[in-house]
């Protein structure tokens, strides 16, 4: 998935990116916001997504909840 949850770049995908951070001004010179990789396994597949380093984590992962809630959704 890659999709950025919170920070600059809130809601965008960014693939291509290695290591397990960047910064969003790699993106866009005018943002600010760090995003570290994280991963969630379901069943047997792995979704990754970029989380703000400023968004506290339980937060995040509930966004990413609804992400994949809404993927699994579209699925059945």
């Amino acid at each position: 998935m890659n999709i950025c949850l919170g920070g600059d770049l809130d809601g965008e995908v960014v693939n291509n990116r290695e290591g397990t951070f960047f910064e969003a001004s790699e993106i866009d010179p005018s943002k600010q916001s760090t995003y570290n990789r994280q991963s969630y396994i379901v069943g047997e597949n792995t979704y990754r997504f970029w989380l703000c380093s400023e968004l506290p984590y339980m937060e995040a992962t509930e966004i990413a909840g609804k992400h994949l809630a809404e993927k699994y959704i579209f699925l059945s």
